[in-house]
């Protein structure tokens, strides 16, 4: 029974596999061989045209004469297309040969940018304008907007103060900074309300991203668009029903570690400086260890110690990342409507800190007539950081952070995790905490509450006329906590400290605008009329207090020293009119002008108003009748603009005088009393921008090659600087416009579709550069800013924020010393042979901080970004290059990291700082270091020929700090597949593609420290370029998914 039920079984298969056969015959019998010519319209065949057999991936692409050959059957649908031509659907219907004409794609030079208050056509552009592509934004994994930005943009720096701080806004600068002691951030418009920031936008509910770079395009927005201008559109409903939900999850690791001492090599180093410091007392290798003072003995247990801790790996991790937004769209005759919801979060690398973020945005329209609509616009967010005091020297509370005790700590000590109380290892002593009890119990805490509403109406008065109405209201809130107990800020024990502070920003925008878009023949008119007012209160309070008798209580009234509590309220207004027009004859001579008037309260009564102009043209030459013969040249422009805008970020009540509260002596008595402690003045007013813009847009053989190219000159005049005068006065200064600045730079974009059909590969190339320099500062000529022992200066004829400090010139050699020991050459107090040698500027036979002196630029020579897409099929990759050529970085925190003092772990390049002819001038030639634990763990402790010697005088502010910022950064690489339709056909699926997301895969750089392109001071403008062991930059794999109901 079983071998006929097998034979039974056996025939009904041979049977199937001869049916499949039979049908796959059939099927290869119905195939025909199909011919073909790809045209355009003027009839000039078409090479390199993409042929596919619709529904199938069969295909192919036409041959240098635009013919092409395929098989498929006689009712099949090919589609063929080309870069620059709508693409054509071709029925076959029985036919083996067919001819395709394609016209010309318009839509490419037709492409619309949104400009201030408007848009133009891209080809009729006449002020620089850059835009951030769809897929810099939509195909890949992103936390914050700001990194839409990085390596994308010409002439756009996108950087992150803090490192990889989760949740952190990046800092963006467009073309350099223009002012010195304001704000020189962006102003950022999103839907048409103007905002400060962009925090906590969600990057999949953004539609596009315009970026205004000249004051003939920023001058629209008058006393805020100094430093450069991002339009921000939302999504809106748009098409049939539909529902969209991406996902992503992924983990972070550290991108980079510090290349400190492991165990070994530690206590091989400190075995090493011990002996060494015995001999240059006197003393002899043959002396018992208990002769020697206790910083020079030597426990025996330190040969013998075989468990050490690496203590970045104790206070990092490997962190999880995940998001899910989920949206909602549709459009028909009544409106349109947009909804979306999200949560984030996204765990830091180092321990303990997070950030997690909460989004709502509903957008909605309504055709309420033909000619009438009305619409809001609405979004909502919380997000909670925690930094966990992590975050280098920045947090500006008094205390070195976590991180840097965690690259200070010695190997030898134990992690105990779980208890804040540790013994040391033998004949070691620190004042260091345990750095990840110190993270676990630090409170360093901020919430955001940010709520955005507009409302706004549109009425088509007649045709190509239109007014347009809008109302908008922003909330701001902020809450931040901070609580350290006093044994995890040092070991020896220390007072608890907190502080907390609460504010909020609440402002309404109104603005009013009449357009009008008209043509005449060959002539093209656009005229816009506009108002707008603003008003913005802010009020903040905050308290500060020490020492808790119950720390489990972390409320600041439970302390029992209050040291601060103070409230501050503030309130801001503009007033505005403006307007622009443009003309064009046939869209080949454009010219626009603008103007705005501006009134702020930042300014006296004297100099509340003013206005701010341009002017740009533009010439298409490839529209004149000399260029026919140059048909594959599809665009070719030059443009010129200039343009005045203005910076009111100078903060509130500036130009009034203040009182202040003094104690003065009467008699033997001590009076409390009010005097004046900062003089009026009411000519106060806005530091001005003036920009003179030079550009040339080009494109060829039907758009596959762009290219853009743009030189600048900002000058900005009338900057606020603290002017001396007279002590007869009562007063040593006033602040007045006196000061001016400079940048100039170029910007180059090219973009180019280097293969398109069945196998497409496009490529984006940008450039920029850009200089400052200070021209004038009225009486002074110079400025010192300080902070943890790094010095900038701001000079005239320099950039601003330069560094200042001590040369070097190599190290002090023993022929710098008589055979007494005294120094020939200038040296500091305590310097000996083997340490570093310092430049005597003014020649005076001393070094002092007079002969400190301006040296390095933070600002890089070139900044560059290359992207490359790649799409086969249903696959796309997209490979993100990001970095810079030149500029330089102040790694401070080296000054402890190179120092080599006693008990503290450093840099590695440490282990080779020893010269072995410097051990005669000790009176012994004897080895210090035990020779059999050196071959034992591979160390190698000779002089590398230039370290100086870790003894004396070595952790000073001199020019061994200042590193090269010259990096290449694989910044994203992102692989995905997208389901092809037909299998999604019988679904509720109308799309899903699926990808992996790699973020800062490497970094290539010659720099130490984290990362080069790093600020512990954010935005302050005056302390540029340092860092100080600033949070690590993170290093993400995500796997991510995007569906479409």
């Amino acid at each position: 029974m079983r071998k006929l039920s097998w034979r039974f079984k056996s025939r009904k298969i041979m049977s199937c596999v001869l049916l499949l056969l039979l049908l796959g015959t059939l099927q290869a019998m119905a195939q025909q061989k199909i011919t073909g010519v790809v045209k355009d319209v003027s009839g000039e065949t078409i090479a390199g045209a993409n042929v596919m057999v619709k529904g199938t991936t069969t295909g192919t692409m036409t041959d240098l004469d635009g013919q092409f050959t395929l098989d498929a059957s006689p009712n099949a649908v090919l589609q063929v297309s080309f870069i620059g031509y709508v693409s054509e659907d071709v029925k076959l219907e029985g036919k083996t040969s067919v001819i395709v004409i394609l016209s010309e794609d318009t839509q490419a030079l037709d492409e619309v940018v949104v400009v201030g208050y408007g848009s133009v056509k891209r080809q009729n552009l006449t002020s620089s304008v850059s835009k951030i592509t769809d897929e810099a934004v939509k195909d890949r994994a992103i936390t914050t907007l700001g990194e839409a930005f990085q390596g994308q943009l010409a002439g756009v720096r996108s950087s992150a103060s803090g490192g990889g701080v989760p949740g952190e806004e990046l800092v963006i600068r467009i073309r350099g900074m223009n002012t010195i002691n304001g704000d020189s951030s962006p102003l950022y418009v999103i839907d048409g309300v103007p905002r400060d920031n962009m925090s906590d936008l969600n990057p999949t509910d953004i539609a596009s991203i315009q970026i205004l770079k000249d004051a003939s395009a920023t001058s629209i927005y008058g006393s805020r668009g100094a430093n450069g201008v991002v339009l921000i559109e939302t999504k809106q409903g748009q098409g049939k029903p539909t529902i969209t939900f991406d996902a992503y999850y992924g983990v972070s690791t550290p991108e980079k570690k510090l290349d400190v001492m492991s165990g070994e090599e530690w206590v091989a180093w400190n075995m090493f400086r011990r002996n060494l410091n015995h001999l240059r007392a006197g003393g002899s290798m043959s002396d018992p260890m208990s002769a020697r003072s206790a910083g020079n003995q030597i426990p025996s247990s330190w040969a013998s110690t075989t468990e050490f801790t690496d203590w970045q790996d104790a206070v990092m991790h490997t962190a999880p990342i995940q998001s899910y937004q989920a949206s909602a769209s549709a459009k028909g005759d009544i409106g349109s409507i947009y909804f979306s919801a999200g949560y984030m979060n996204q765990e830091g690398i180092v321990k303990y800190s997070y950030y997690e973020r909460l989004n709502a945005r509903l957008n909605a329209m309504m055709n309420i007539t033909k000619k009438l609509r009305t619409g809001v616009n609405v979004s909502i967010s919380h997000s909670d950081r925690d930094g966990a005091d992590s975050n280098g020297g920045s947090n500006g509370k008094g205390k070195e952070s976590s991180l840097h005790h965690a690259l200070m700590l010695t190997p030898l000590m134990k992690l105990t995790e779980g208890t804040r109380d540790w013994g040391f290892p033998e004949n070691i002593g620190t004042t260091y905490p345990n750095p990840v009890e110190q993270l676990k119990y630090t409170t360093d805490n901020t919430k955001f509450m940010r709520v955005a509403a507009s409302v706004w109406g549109e009425y088509d008065i007649l045709d190509g006329l239109t007014f347009k109405t809008q109302y908008s209201y922003n909330y701001d809130g902020k809450t931040y906590e901070f609580f350290q107990p006093g044994n995890v800020t040092y070991s020896n024990g220390n007072v608890t400290r907190g502080n907390s502070n609460s504010s909020n920003t609440r402002n309404w925008v109104f603005q009013n605008t009449l357009s009008y878009d008209k043509s005449f023949k060959d002539h093209n008119l656009s005229v816009l009329l506009g108002q707008s007012a603003e008003e913005k209160n802010y009020y903040i309070i905050s308290a500060a207090a020490s020492g808790w008798p119950y720390e489990s209580i972390e409320t600041l009234n439970v302390a029992t020293t209050p040291t601060t509590a103070t409230t501050q309220r503030t309130a801001y207004t503009t007033a505005s009119f403006f307007g622009r027009a443009s003309y064009d004859y046939k869209e080949k001579y454009l010219l626009t002008v603008s103007a705005r008037y501006d009134g702020s309260s930042r300014f006296g009564s004297n100099k509340k108003w003013g206005v701010f102009p341009s002017f740009s043209a533009g010439w298409k030459i490839n529209e004149e009748s000399f260029m026919e013969s140059l048909d594959w040249i599809s665009l070719l422009k030059l443009r010129a603009a200039w343009g005045m805008s203005g910076n009111d970020r100078i903060g509130d009540y500036t130009y009034m005088a203040l009182l202040g509260s003094y104690n003065t002596s009467w008699g033997d008595k001590v009076s409390s009393g009010v005097a004046p402690s900062r003089i009026a003045n009411e000519d106060l007013q806005w530091e001005s921008t003036k920009t003179l813009d030079f550009g040339l847009d080009f494109s060829a053989l039907k758009n596959r090659i762009q290219f853009n190219f743009d030189y600048y000159i900002n000058t900005t005049d009338n900057l606020l600087f603290s002017v001396p005068i007279p002590y007869t006065t009562g007063f040593s200064s006033y602040t007045a416009n006196v000061g001016s600045i400079r940048n100039k730079g170029w910007e180059l974009d090219i973009t180019s579709h280097n293969i398109v059909g069945k196998f497409d590969w496009s490529t984006s190339l940008n450039f920029s550069r850009n200089r400052n320099e200070v021209l004038d500062m009225g009486e002074i000529d110079q400025f010192t800013s300080t902070s943890w022992d790094a010095q900038f200066i701001t000079k005239v004829g320099g950039p601003v924020s330069q560094f200042y400090c001590y040369r070097t010139d190599g190290i002090l050699l023993p022929s710098d010393f008589d055979a007494n020991g005294k120094a020939l050459v200038p040296i500091l107090a305590g310097q000996e042979v083997g340490n570093v040698k310092y430049v005597d500027q003014d020649k005076d036979g001393q070094i002092t901080s007079a002969d400190y002196v301006p040296y390095g630029n933070n600002l890089p020579d070139v900044v560059f970004g290359l992207t490359n897409r790649f799409s086969w099929n249903n696959f796309d990759l997209s490979i993100l290059l990001q970095g810079q050529i030149g500029g330089d970085v102040l790694f401070l925190g080296s000054r402890q990291y190179d120092n080599g003092g006693a008990n503290v772990n450093g840099l590695r390049r440490w282990l080779r700082s020893y010269k072995p002819d410097y051990l005669a001038l000790y009176g012994s030639n004897e080895n210090p270091m035990p020779v059999d634990y050196l071959s034992q763990h591979g160390i190698d402790l000779s002089w590398d020929g230039e370290t100086p010697n870790p003894v004396g005088k070595n952790d000073n502010n001199d020019d061994r700090r200042i590193y090269d910022a010259t990096y290449l950064r694989i910044k994203n690489i992102t692989f995905g597949y997208t389901i092809p339709k037909q299998v999604l056909k019988n679904t509720i699926l109308s799309n899903l593609r699926c990808y992996v997301s790699l973020d800062n895969l490497k970094t290539f750089d010659s720099y130490p420290g984290y990362t080069p392109e790093t600020n512990s001071f954010g935005n302050a403008t005056t302390m540029m370029g340092l860092d100080y062991s600033t949070y690590p930059l993170s290093k993400r794999v995500i796997f991510g998914v995007s569906v479409v109901f």
